[in-house]
């Protein structure tokens, strides 16, 4: 599972290689010559009370810090957020650099100049402006200090350029589209993202990194994707909740049959995938899917 002391992402970990990291740099900064060796992560824990931290931060030969968050919905407040992050991360720089004691000079000191990004790949017609900027978020218009986020359409889409220029960035963006794809669909969490790594690996896509961190993949993705979804319905049940309870108690006992049946054909079509793209047994499989010990018989009997 994750760290406990945080909730991890599959963007994160696949991007805190500093080759994949190197390469989605130099999508972004196409002019420049960006290489792994000149890269020193500077990536946050724990900054805010939740425990979480920021997506990717780095410093680029001493000239550039770089701080990149991911997000798969809308966001007003990433200014505000890197603001924060932008605090901590060039105290630790400063001290890597020395320049703790050239702060109290009188000469000018020079730092890394700071780059921000937000990397979307939420639904198009939701992504509002290419740039977020600190002041809009001021009372008064007339503030004294400004921090600007570029953001950049991660999308998956076979002619979006960054995603041409950085193979694993066009990897991850596939998986996320194909399991988006398979729950629209109807599919459960877990059988959409068992097919999705399928498709990757039938596909040639991310499979070296998919095969050595399976089981983190999958159990990011159920994570991410099991509160996406409690999320999205939490308002909408406390708005109906009188009115399913009433209806529900007179059902329930008729549809949890049907209910069980559908959940074990499910839970058996995503351990098939599981078993085809990892090459791993049926026990494997209902391990890696955290299948309960009472609903594995009825999943054995369908494989």
């Amino acid at each position: 599972m994750a760290n406990r002391q945080y909730k991890d992402s599959v963007f994160r970990k696949l991007f805190r290689n500093k080759r994949e990291l190197a390469s989605l740099y130099q999508a972004i900064r196409p002019d420049d010559e960006i290489f792994a060796k000149d890269i020193r992560l500077t990536t946050l824990r724990n900054v805010f009370l939740d425990n979480q931290r920021n997506d990717l931060s780095f410093l680029w030969k001493r000239q550039a810090v770089v701080l990149m968050e991911h997000q798969s919905t809308w966001n007003e407040n990433i200014p505000l957020r890197m603001l924060s992050y932008a605090d901590h991360v060039y105290r630790k720089v400063i001290k890597f650099i020395e320049a703790q004691r050239a702060m109290y000079q009188e000469a000018l000191v020079k730092i890394p100049t700071p780059k921000f990004y937000m990397l979307y790949n939420g639904q198009p017609q939701k992504k509002k402006r290419d740039e977020l900027l600190l002041s809009d978020a001021f009372e008064e218009p007339d503030g004294d200090l400004e921090l600007s986020v570029h953001v950049i359409d991660i999308s998956y889409n076979k002619t979006n350029p960054i995603l041409q220029a950085c193979e694993p960035l066009y990897g991850y963006s596939y998986l996320v589209y194909r399991i988006q794809e398979y729950k629209r669909q109807g599919d459960d969490n877990d059988t959409a993202i068992a097919k999705a790594i399928t498709d990757c690996n039938q596909a040639g896509i991310l499979t070296d990194f998919l095969m050595k961190n399976g089981k983190e993949v999958i159990d990011m993705f159920k994570l991410q994707w099991n509160e996406k979804d409690a999320k999205k319905y939490w308002k909408e049940e406390a708005r109906n909740q009188g009115l399913v309870e009433g209806r529900a108690e007179g059902r329930a006992e008729g549809r949890a049959e049907g209910k069980m049946e559908g959940r074990a054909e499910g839970k058996a079509e995503a351990a098939r995938s599981l078993m085809e793209s990892l090459h791993c047994t049926k026990e494997k499989a209902m391990e890696l899917l955290k299948i309960p010990a009472e609903l594995q018989p009825k999943i054995i009997a369908l494989l």
